[in-house]
């Protein structure tokens, strides 16, 4: 279900490269690594090129590049302020119109698009404290390493894991590594690895140009080589700048910084804009002040100036791309990291389950996956790297928590699990905050002794917790069972059919 209707097709937020797939072989140097199969996907499923052959020519590796491009809290909605990724991307593809981030914060959602498992098995469960960041995470444990054990290039470019910084150890599996080192979030002064222990340092430059570059070069490296190549693209915007220890707008380039002075965000027309009854909301949303109108116009229209770099880059992308005869085998995928709040439940942020968080814009394009098509299967991040190993060929080499939708992208009707574990997490204690599961009509999570539970059919905007109405007792009880399993889930045990629900009881009082 779309937080916004979109004119046209919808935009991206993840860059997916395929061209022709075969299966994916290990090195014969390397041992013969543990196969670990990808549910419901077909592990190097063909998909032609614009001509109908599967190959780039004599010399060339038939397999798929994958380059995967993503944003950093962008809202579903924002993807109608970027005519160049609607244009390249959404119009030649596909549009996955209920796509969530099920861990809607930065470091999490990305160790679960490296590790293809949820916190908690991979180890993040926040941003920071014991169980968050990049210490969190270990560095062997990397979906890079299927590619590279595939005979695949790898590279990643711009901001990692939270924390992450050039003493620290490299992520195993990238043939080309250079992630944001230092200042990750200045946005003008900041740090790439370039591949060895002498960061490459910019000063007074803009970090989503310097990402946009570094990206093309790689490209063109990769490109004049006969192997396919994965390619990490992850952008800084619209994340908020951090300026001498406080959150601050982010800024955009100096061509940008006139742009969109009348634009309104679409949170000040939905109802949950500043609720007004919020004493049976969970606690994040109850006794909170007002959110100020003029300040989230501001930081709405400073975060749309920031995405048009993002939507320049990847324009540019796509251009580098065609000139070196890499698009025609390429599928593009865009996404966020997370969706954000702006002002809904008086609210500004992420971390929290409702929709405006979890809802994450998803687009793939490339050969066999027909122009300008939507589908409204119920995806989610640590779907990816399932979905992206089945393409490509290449072999798990640890149980994934997601589940492969290629099917979908060849446009087949497909099996999928009926309930999706969401969760949030916190700094300190367990490293646990709300915990819950969301299907086509419910979103309901637990925090010790606080509950909610949304009927999305009923109230979309999600202004009613229903969790004490005697009329879904008996569904709040389905779905915390349903809960209780899917947060010790492990591989395919998270990716059940649970069947139907109980309707909801007669209305009382």
């Amino acid at each position: 279900m779309h937080g916004w209707m979109r004119s046209g097709t919808a935009a991206l937020a993840a860059v997916l490269v395929v061209g022709s797939a075969a299966a994916g072989l290990a090195r014969p140097s390397e041992p013969s690594p543990t196969v670990v199969p990808v549910a419901s996907g077909t592990a190097g499923l063909p998909m032609p090129a614009d001509d109908g052959t599967v190959s780039r020519g004599a010399a060339r590796d038939a397999r798929p590049n994958v380059v995967f491009v993503m944003t950093d809290d962008m809202r579903d909605d924002d993807l109608r302020w970027m005519p160049q990724t609607q244009r390249l991307i959404a119009d030649q593809g596909l549009d996955l119109t209920d796509a969530i981030s099920p861990h809607p914060l930065c470091c999490p959602a990305r160790a679960e698009l490296v590790t293809g498992q949820y916190a908690q098995n991979n180890g993040v469960q926040h941003n920071a404290g014991p169980f968050g960041g990049f210490q969190a995470l270990d560095p062997t444990h990397e979906v890079s390493a299927w590619f590279g054990r595939a005979g695949y290039q790898t590279g990643f470019v711009g901001k990692f894991l939270n924390g992450y910084t050039a003493q620290d150890t490299r992520p195993s599996g990238w043939t080309h590594w250079d992630a944001l080192v230092a200042g990750v979030y200045d946005y003008l002064d900041f740090s790439f690895a370039d591949d060895d222990d002498s960061p490459e340092a910019f000063k007074d430059s803009y970090v989503t140009d310097v990402i946009a570059e570094r990206t093309n070069d790689t490209v063109r490296r990769f490109a004049r080589k006969d192997e396919p190549f994965l390619l990490f693209s992850w952008h800084l915007a619209p994340h908020y700048r951090i300026d001498d220890g406080k959150p601050v707008p982010p800024p955009s380039a100096p061509r940008d910084a006139d742009r969109f002075a009348h634009a309104m965000p679409p949170s000040l027309q939905d109802p949950a804009f500043n609720e007004r009854a919020v004493l049976d909301q969970p606690r994040p949303f109850r006794n909170r002040r007002d959110a100020d109108p003029q300040v989230v116009i501001e930081e709405h229209r400073a975060r749309l100036r920031a995405l048009q770099s993002v939507d320049r880059a990847v324009g540019s992308l796509v251009d580098t791309l065609r000139e070196t005869g890499e698009l025609d085998h390429t599928v593009i995928v865009f996404t966020s990291d997370n969706g954000y709040s702006l002002g809904e439940h008086r609210f500004i942020g992420k971390n929290v389950l409702t929709q405006p968080v979890l809802q994450v814009p998803l687009l793939v394009r490339g050969p066999g996956i027909a122009p300008g098509t939507t589908s409204d299967l119920p995806v989610t991040l640590v779907d990816l790297p399932a979905t992206l190993a089945a393409i490509a060929g290449a072999s798990a080499q640890w149980p994934v928590d997601g589940s492969s939708f290629v099917p979908t992208l060849r446009g087949l009707d497909q099996p999928f699990r009926d309930t999706t574990l969401v969760q949030t997490g916190d700094d300190g204690g367990d490293g646990w905050a709300y915990r819950g599961v969301r299907t086509d009509r419910y979103l309901y999570g637990v925090n010790g002794a606080d509950a909610f539970l949304y009927d999305d059919d009923l109230d979309p905007d999600q202004l009613v917790n229903r969790i004490d109405d005697p009329a879904y007792a008996a569904i709040a009880a389905a779905l915390e069972e349903r809960r209780s399993q899917l947060i010790t889930c492990g591989g395919a045990a998270c990716n059940q059919t649970f069947g139907p629900l109980p309707e909801p009881g007669a209305p009382t009082g």
